[in-house]
């Protein structure tokens, strides 16, 4: 079926071919279009013809075909420089050969371009316009991958494509559509002819007109323009290559690569517009070639032109049109009613005719105008009696006066689209035509009712397309704009607001995709539906206080986390085990066989060392590290620190605040200590199974990742994300060991500072799907790296593109903004960042929301931390207690800095004893100055005597400090000076006297005081009067009794501690004020002399009647008549006509309502009228129009004038015409009329009564037919006056009711859009209201304010008229800004009334959220309570842990303090901050491993060596460090070039096994039709072999490379193992002299732990080689399988490919060892150079150590049992020596093993000889197969 499908299309594409060909149509161009022949335009053009590259142009140039396609011939020469010639230059490959196929002896020519030149294009320059219809390209070689075909119809000028071709579209052309064809215009991509396949003789076809496509005119302007040429260019963008040239760009690679073109049609013809059957020449261009298309037309259908593309003269009444076969477009000649000789084509008026005819006379006669002479000059018309060929056509208008404007203008002409009709006058203002039939543009539906003719669109401006056809003028419909809608274009369409002027008439919603529920908005202001706390229009704004949470939000602190031991079976992975620590057995050992022989020192120190060694293995697994911050540098970390983890130990994470179901990344931040790479094993776990639908269907639910830890990186993501949802707990369990060693050790560490989750945003809302607005937010986020800005820390400065995506996400994933929850202590302020929420902490203050001290600092509060500032001299850290800020001083050092010295000291940190003449222990600690000086002295050194007291105290002096008489002793209750002297004059004691006492003695009273000083225990004490008189007089009070005598500021009373009479205030203070009561309003018993008395204290006055205030001066509220002797009055407002109860307290009235007067607003105020009981209205009476601005009371009727009439007189009365005030009186016959239309109205009211109570009762009444009869008479007589009447009055009058009906409808629609806009406007205006508010209020209290202070000022004042006319005139002034107070307050819509409205809902809101509230409060607190009973389980069981470790319960105070606790426990510090666990006395594990340590200590404490061979011992160790570097660097070498033949093997691998499963595919499938076999064998034939002869033969030279240069290893290892022996031999001879050295302690100290480096660093080279012994042996058995696998590989050609994956996998191991060798090579040289260091600083003990050789051997030989100790030293060091020995051995067998690796190899090589032969037999029967398949495609697609 598929076959014969195939055929009949190619069947159909060669009649539509040959259809294209075909000439004109047997009858010519009579009937219709007629079309020249269609050829190839390339005949007779060679000249037009160009390339802009050819080969051998300028000499010749060598190219080449690829291989397997051809002869055996490959490369060949070609030269251009002369034209082609069968026989001369048959090497000339120009461009022209491409016009023919062959040549004259039947042999290809083709064109070529430059060998590699890509952008390479062949143009065609026509010398006129022609019609293409297809193009034919043949190609020699490749077809291009990639090039497209343009088209010029300017002679060049500008350039379209036509068709993009592509080998890969989306790729090469990114910008071009790739989709199949919808429309014949469409400009696309397409693949089909851009396959590498064939390699010769491929075809590229382009239809103009594709036949797949149903073209309804092919005739239309846009078809032919499409066909439309005069230039044609062919732009070739890309080659097909094999690859070969990405890797090498030698010109004999690229010499394969070109564009070569075995033939070009161009098939075409003359561009005549269907107008011409055959062409000429064109002018100045010859006939070159027979079967030439020519470019002249000759022209039929009266056009002309060098392709007939316009008319001939006086034939331009059509438009020029191309012709069609049914219709030829015939230019028809000019009609102009024999009025002129002479026309042109008008487009505006052809189309204004309906496209019938668009000539345009020229020069009409005869009194004629228009387009045809048809239409009579101005004030003539058309006489339609006389033909309109007459000379006497036009007349002069008679113009009827009664349907027709003024002036007897009539229409020359009819014009149905202008309106008007030959001979006929102006229609009514809405209605056109020559017989008034047809509505204006902008009206609609012609109606006989209605006055003005067609009623108005009605269509809203600001929605409508064209303001001069708003709507149709049948339906009334508006054209709306494109987002409009609505009958009267005035509504958005959804998801779109702002109707507006804009072109589109409303503007897109664009509402944010995460802050908004959805894309819709209102269409007031566009504002969206916004999700929780997110603001702004677009909800892409965040609420002030609340943040939109950073992709790595969810991040939880290692330091919080809980720290587990490598041995703990909640973490994942199995541990490793401890790498081998002989310390402890051996020092126990020695302990064991020295308690016999040595004394009780030795062992002390033994078991000291042992107690180090012990302390080293129990060092805590996880501790938390706080790092301090400094400014200026990076914080690469979050949070107070890290986690310290011990190598195999690692940390148990708790996940429970998931706020959204869906997957995460899991990234763990770390900080490396070291250069080694480390590793984690991660288990999730979740506690309950998923039941969210994103992570319902996952499983497992449990996952377990392995990552490497590069040391060189700061942070690992996990290989896949984990499904995380809410409501759900997760424990992630991460165990941190080194990578690639098989033990932990002891001292390795990693600091882990968070584990952070970030959610897989491509899952969220917004980046599904392949809509363009989700493509763009993931191109977004890819583009502005927006994901890796959150991986490390610190974060970079986002875009701004990132920051609103972000805030998208975390909207979507939190259901809106997060609060910001600062800490108000630790904050600045309540907001913080809008992207992760960061608050704007005070000094030293961290944490997100600032709600702790950063590490350094301490005393979190109110103004931030403060910085510890532990001195550095001081104390031995810079921590220091956050609560207290104690920092850990050393010795010698006190304070909270640490930074002063010990009591009895100062000048820190020289400190120096005080010096106090011996009466003081302490002083200043900066300035030396003493403090608490004794025996009666003062000063800096206590060198002088205190207050009271005299002598010489200073040391030495022989003198002392005695009491003062004066005239007591101190402390005797008789002493009245502070201070005394002696005077060596008169040889008395003058003493300096207290205040209040006088005399030499201070025995007498100073002025203002009183007593009896003189006698014992008596005292001046200070005279009792307030305050309130002169203490400087000594007259003012008694000097014995204290009586106050002359009381000052209007004080009395025997203390003066009152105010006189008349005056009050409190005398205590000098604040007595005269009295200011206001006579007015005061009691006149309490008034006297025109001043009145108040109260002593509050200055209160006693008030008449009804008067208040402190001085009397206002009325009561609700009260007047101020100033009478009966006080005031009440006012008796009117409870609804005033607006409210109080009045002026001086004239009474009340403050009326707009419309009510009277003083108590009883009556209705001048100018208004009504009922005051109900309301008054404001009469409005017209100035012009009435004779008084007062109107009726009762009915509000205004006194009219003759003329005038209406309720308000503005409207001319009945009887008269014209607009008011100029009202004209009517004729005097409109009286009768009058009367008649009176009757008549009467009479329909009566009628209309009737029907209405027919309606109400269901009942009629009898009908007379004499009733009838009246009627019918009634109305005869009614049509009888309206005939007899004046038609001109009457038209006139119905003519100003319809002018004065336009008018208000206008006025109306101006009011109704001016409400439209106030109202859009309330909302600004409410701002702006409620501010007016404030600030009137502001402005009435200061006006209250100026008030009292003027009232005061009245009061004062002498005049009463004068007062009265104060306040007559601060009255009005309060009058006037209360009614500007009231005008703001008071009303519907004040700002006062839409404040409660909006309160009322938003308690409303708040009552509706209540409930929920509540419930998310419980909620809330019942999960606080489980996680307290957890809390309390985790506190037991970490108290009985304290217990068990450090022999104590973890009762920690609020500073960390544990002060029950001596051994301390979990959460215990001490003073220094440092964490307290076990120590003296204690049972726990620590204790014991303190102790351990202790023993371990004191025993390596008494280890020391010397040795004369230490020199020789530091050069061999650098010989070592030499060697192990050359090692590594060839191992590196080695890794390097293993690696690159591995990624080569396995990309070889892979294009070869996909080969082999497409070719399988294919051959396995049946019936596949011909478009898909075609496919499958473009893509086999596209396939290179993976490797060559050559690529083989370099991989297996290189891989001998590699194996001769391990053979230097052979040398590596003897000079090694020499260096182990010698190394050996002197630790040995070290250790003899150290039993002899016990006594040289602090000097040997330096020399044995050099030693110990050395005994390290051999222990490390020993392990190295044993490794590298594994390694080999590793090596071994992988290249024993590798020669297995290579012998299967002889068995199956088609499994070839699996054993070279195999042999790949063994090279990735023996990569994997070769890693190995190199990080022990690298250790062992790390330790060889730590050791070389260190013994290189012995230099300077070594001298020393020598003088003091024979002092130590004395001291050995008086040792008891020495010559046993020697004896097991020298058995330890022959052990030794015999251990070199064994590693010498093991490594010549390494040695040995790496030669037989070596033969291995070269048997390998010949088994990849062997392998090649068979790629080769491969290769042969891949081409075989293809070549099959190619004869298949052939066959299918000739249809044999």
């Amino acid at each position: 079926m598929s076959t014969m499908a195939a055929c009949l299309g190619i069947f159909i594409l060669a009649l539509s071919v040959v259809g294209q060909q075909l000439p004109s149509s047997p009858h010519g161009c009579m009937e219709g279009s007629c079309y020249p022949a269609t050829g190839n335009l390339l005949i007779g053009r060679a000249i037009n013809l160009t390339a802009t590259s050819t080969c051998g142009l300028h000499g010749p140039e060598h190219y080449c075909i690829v291989s397997h396609l051809q002869d055996s011939d490959k490369c060949f020469s070609c030269d251009s420089r002369q034209p082609y010639n069968p026989y001369y230059h048959r090497h000339s490959h120009r461009v022209e050969n491409v016009i023919q196929l062959k040549d004259r002896n039947e042999d290809f020519t083709w064109w070529q371009s430059v060998n590699g030149e890509e952008g390479v294009s062949i143009k065609l320059n026509l010398e006129a316009e022609f019609h293409f219809t297809h193009l034919i390209m043949k190609f020699k070689t490749f077809r291009p991958a990639a090039m497209l075909i343009e088209r010029s119809s300017d002679f060049g000028h500008s350039w379209r494509p036509y068709r993009y071709f592509a080998y890969n579209c989306t790729r090469t052309f990114p910008r071009i559509p790739a989709h199949a064809l919808h429309l014949i215009n469409d400009v696309i991509c397409e693949e089909r002819y851009s396959d590498i396949e064939p390699s010769t003789e491929g075809e590229v076809i382009y239809k103009v007109l594709d036949p797949a496509i149903h073209v309804r005119d092919p005739y239309s302007l846009e078809i032919q323009e499409l066909l439309r040429i005069t230039n044609l260019r062919i732009n070739f963008t890309k080659l097909h290559t094999l690859g070969d040239n990405l890797l090498d760009r030698r010109s004999d690679v690229l010499q394969k690569y070109y564009y070569a073109l075995y033939e070009l049609v161009v098939r075409g013809s003359c561009f005549c517009y269907g107008h011409a059957s055959e062409c000429a020449p064109v002018p100045g261009v010859e006939a070159r070639d027979s079967g030439m298309i020519h470019g002249r037309c000759v022209c039929k259908h009266n056009t002309e032109g060098l392709n007939c593309e316009h008319c001939r003269d006086f034939h331009h009444d059509m438009p020029w049109s191309p012709a069609q076969p049914d219709n030829p477009h015939t230019c028809r000649e000019c009609n102009c009613n024999g009025h002129s000789s002479e026309c042109h084509f008008d487009m505006a008026v052809y189309l204004a005719t309906g496209n019938t005819s668009g000539g345009v006379c020229d020069d009409c006669l005869h009194n004629t105008m228009g387009r045809n002479c048809e239409m009579c000059k101005p004030f003539y018309y058309q006489d339609p009696s006389r033909d309109i060929r007459d000379p006497g056509v036009c007349t002069a208008c008679d113009c009827d006066p009664v349907g027709s404007m003024e002036g007897g203008v009539c229409d020359s002409h009819t014009d149905l689209d202008m309106g008007m009709i030959g001979g006929q006058c102006r229609c009514k203002p809405n209605v056109k035509g020559a017989r008034c039939d047809d509505c204006k543009e902008g009206f609609y539906g012609l109606s006989q009712n209605d006055p003005q003719g067609c009623q108005p669109c009605n269509c809203d401006p600001r929605g409508i397309i064209m303001l001069g056809t708003p709507c149709d003028q049948i339906s009334g419909d508006c054209s709306c704009k494109r987002y409009v809608t609505g009958r009267y274009c005035n509504q958005c369409l959804p998801e779109y607001w702002g109707l507006s002027n804009d072109l589109a008439g409303c503007r897109a919603c664009t509402c944010d995709f995460g802050g908004a529920y959805n894309n819709r908005c209102t269409v007031e202001n566009g504002q969206c539906e916004c999700r929780s706390h997110l603001i702004g229009r677009q909800c892409s704004d965040v609420q002030p206080g609340y943040f939109c949470a950073a992709l790595d939000y969810y991040k939880y602190e290692a330091e919080d986390a809980v720290g587990h031991s490598p041995s703990e079976h909640v973490l994942p992975g199995q541990a490793r085990p401890q790498a081998e620590v002989d310390c402890v057995e051996h020092l126990n050992n020695q302990l064991r066989r020295h308690r016999r022989h040595r004394p009780v020192a030795t062992t002390q120190k033994h078991r000291a060392a042992l107690r180090r060694i012990r302390q080293l293995q129990q060092t805590p697994d996880v501790r938390s590290v706080h790092r301090q911050r400094s400014q200026g540098h990076t914080v690469t970390w979050t949070g107070p620190g890290f986690a310290r983890v011990k190598d195999g130990a690692g940390l148990v994470f708790s996940i429970d605040n998931i706020p959204y179901a869906m997957e995460y990344d899991i990234i763990i931040r770390y900080e490396p200590e070291s250069t080694e790479d480390w590793e984690a094993i991660v288990s999730v776990t979740s506690q309950l199974l998923p039941t969210s639908s994103r992570c319902g269907n996952l499983l497992p639910t449990e996952q377990l990742y392995t990552v490497t830890l590069p040391h060189h990186g700061r942070y690992v993501k996990m290989p896949r994300p984990f499904c995380f949802e809410p409501s759900n707990r997760y424990v992630v369990a991460i165990r941190f060991q080194r990578h690639g060693v098989s033990q932990r050790h002891l001292t390795a560490f990693i600091l882990v500072d968070s584990l952070v989750l970030t959610p897989i945003y491509t899952e969220l809302p917004g980046f599904q799907g392949n809509d363009p607005a989700a493509e763009e937010h993931r191109d977004e986020m890819v583009r502005y790296m927006c994901m890796d800005s959150f991986m490390a820390t610190p974060m970079p400065l986002l875009a701004e593109m990132c920051t609103k995506l972000i805030c998208s996400i975390s909207a979507i994933l939190h259901e809106g903004a997060l609060q910001c929850q600062c800490d108000p202590q630790g904050s600045l302020s309540a907001e913080c960042d809008r992207i992760g929420g960061q608050c704007h902490c005070k000094p030293n203050v961290i944490g997100r929301r600032c709600d702790q001290c950063a590490p350094g600092t301490y005393g979190f509060g109110q103004y931030g931390c403060t910085a510890c500032d532990c001195h550095s001299q001081g104390s031995v850290g810079h921590q220091c207690d956050p609560g207290t800020g104690q920092c850990p001083c050393r010795q010698g050092a006190s304070g909270r800095q640490c930074s002063d010295c010990q009591p009895g000291q100062w000048g820190f940190p020289s400190c120096r004893q005080c010096e106090c003449n011996g009466h003081a222990d302490h002083c200043h600690p900066q300035t030396g100055q003493c403090q608490s000086c004794r025996d009666y002295t003062d000063g800096p050194l206590c060198d002088r005597c205190v207050n009271g007291f005299f002598g010489n105290p200073v040391l030495g002096s022989g003198d002392h400090c005695r009491p003062c008489p004066c005239p007591g002793n101190p402390g005797s209750g008789h002493s009245h000076g502070d201070s005394c002297q002696a005077d060596h004059a008169s040889n008395q004691i003058l003493c300096n006297c207290n205040p209040g006492y006088k005399g030499n003695r201070c025995d007498l009273c100073a002025p203002g005081y009183y007593g009896n000083p003189e006698h014992p225990g008596g005292q001046c004490r200070p005279c009792q009067c307030s305050g309130n008189i002169d203490t400087e007089d000594p007259g003012s009070c008694d000097p014995r009794t204290g009586q106050c005598l002359r009381c000052l500021y209007n004080t009395d009373g025997s203390s003066c501690s009152n105010c006189k009479h008349g005056y009050y205030g409190n005398a205590l203070v000098q604040d007595c004020r005269r009295c200011t009561c206001v006579t007015a309003g005061t009691q006149q018993s309490y008034c006297s002399g025109g001043h009145c008395h108040c109260d002593s204290q509050t200055g209160a006055c006693p008030c008449r009647d009804n008067v208040v205030g402190d001085n009397c001066d206002q009325c009561a509220p609700e009260h007047w008549n101020f100033g009478t002797d009966t006080g005031c009055e009440r006012c008796g407002c009117h409870p609804q006509h005033a607006t409210g109860p109080h009045c002026n307290m001086f004239s009474g009235q009340c403050h009326c309502r707009q419309g009510f007067g009277g003083r108590q607003c009883t009556e209705c105020e001048q100018f208004h009228w009504g009922d005051p009981r109900v309301q008054c209205e404001e009469c409005n009476c017209h100035p012009l129009g009435s004779e008084s601005a007062q109107c009726d009371r009762v009915t509000g009727a205004c006194e009219c004038r003759t003329g005038a009439s209406g309720l308000r007189c503005d409207s001319c009365d009945r009887g008269f015409s014209g607009a008011f005030p100029k009202c004209i009186p009517c004729h005097p016959c409109f009286e009768l009329w009058d009367d008649t239309v009176c009757t008549i109205r009467q009479e329909l009211e009566r009628i209309r009564r009737e029907v209405q109570r027919i309606l109400e009762s269901g009942e009629i009444p009898g009908v007379e037919d004499r009733r009838i009869h009246e009627l019918e008479e009634k109305l005869a007589r009614l049509r009888d006056l309206i005939q007899d009447g004046d038609k001109d009055r009457i038209h006139q009058l119905i003519g100003q009711s319809i002018d004065d009906l336009r008018a208000e409808i206008a006025l109306t629609d101006g009011r109704l859009m001016g409400v439209a806009r106030e109202l859009n406007g309330i909302q600004v205006q409410d701002e702006v209201l409620r501010r007016n508010l404030t600030q009137m209020e502001e402005e009435l209290r200061d006006l209250n304010t100026t008030l009292e202070q003027h009232w005061k000022e009245m009061v004062n004042n002498s005049e009463f008229q004068d007062q009265f006319d104060l306040v007559k005139k601060y009255y009005n002034e309060s009058q006037e800004a209360q009614q500007r107070c009231n005008a703001s307050v008071s009303g519907p819509f004040s700002p006062v009334e839409e404040s409660k409205a909006i309160r009322e809902q938003t308690e409303d809101l708040l009552s509706e959220r209540k409930d929920k509230f509540l419930r998310t409060v419980a909620a809330q607190k019942k999960s606080l309570s489980e996680l307290e009973n957890k809390v309390r389980d985790v506190d037991k069981k970490v108290h009985q842990l304290s217990h068990k470790v450090c022999g104590g319960s973890a009762n920690s105070s609020s500073n960390g303090t544990c002060p029950n606790s001596p051994c301390g426990g979990a959460g215990c510090r001490d003073s220094d901050g440092q964490r307290v666990c076990g120590g003296d006395g204690c049972n726990g594990t620590v204790s014991a491993s303190l102790k351990g340590l202790k023993y371990a200590d004191d025993v390596t404490n008494n280890l020391t060596a010397a040795s004369d061979d230490l020199q020789r011992v530091t050069k061999k160790l650098q010989d070592i460090a030499m060697l192990t570097q050359d090692v590594k660097n060839q191992a590196m070498d080695t890794l390097d070039k293993a690696q690159k033949k591995k990624d080569l093997f396995e990309n070889s691998n892979k294009k070869l096994k996909e080969f082999i499963k497409k070719i399988k595919e294919f051959l396995t499938v049946e019936g596949a039709d011909p478009e898909s076999i075609e496919k499958v064998a473009l893509q086999v034939l596209a396939i290179s072999l993976p490797v060559n002869r050559t690529t083989l033969d370099s991989v297996v030279q290189q891989i001998k490379d590699s194996i001769n240069n391990l053979t230097d290893i052979e040398g590596v290892f003897n000079n090694t193992a020499e260096q182990l022996r010698q190394a050996k031999e002197l630790l040995n001879r070290a250790k003899d002299v150290k039993t002899r050295a016990e006594g040289v302690k602090d000097t040997a100290n330096m020399t044995k732990q050099a030693l110990d480096s050395s005994e390290m660093a051999i222990q490390k080279a020993a392990e190295a080689l044993d490794q590298a012994l594994k390694n080999l042996n590793s090596t071994k058995n992988s290249t024993a399988m590798v020669e297995e696998k290579l012998k299967d590989l002889e068995a199956m050609q088609m499994d070839s490919m699996m054993r070279l994956a195999n042999l790949s996998r063994g090279i990735d191991e023996l990569k994997s060892k070769t890693d190995q060798n190199r990080e022990m090579a690298q250790d062992a040289t790390n330790q060889a150079q730590n050791a070389t260091l260190e013994a290189l600083g012995l230099e300077e003990g070594l001298n020393e150590t020598e003088g003091r050789y024979k002092e130590l051997q004395m001291m050995v030989d008086s040792l008891g049992g020495a010559s046993g100790g020697l004896d097991s030293i020298n058995q330890r060091a022959n052990e030794i020596k015999k251990e070199a020995e064994d590693l010498l051995t093991k490594a010549n067998k390494g040695i040995e093993t790496l030669r037989k690796l070596e033969r291995t190899f070269r048997n390998n090589e010949q088994r990849m000889q062997d392998q090649r032969t068979e790629l080769g037999e491969l290769e042969k029967n891949a081409t075989d197969a293809r070549e099959a398949i190619r004869k298949q495609v052939h066959t299918y697609s000739n249809c044999n």
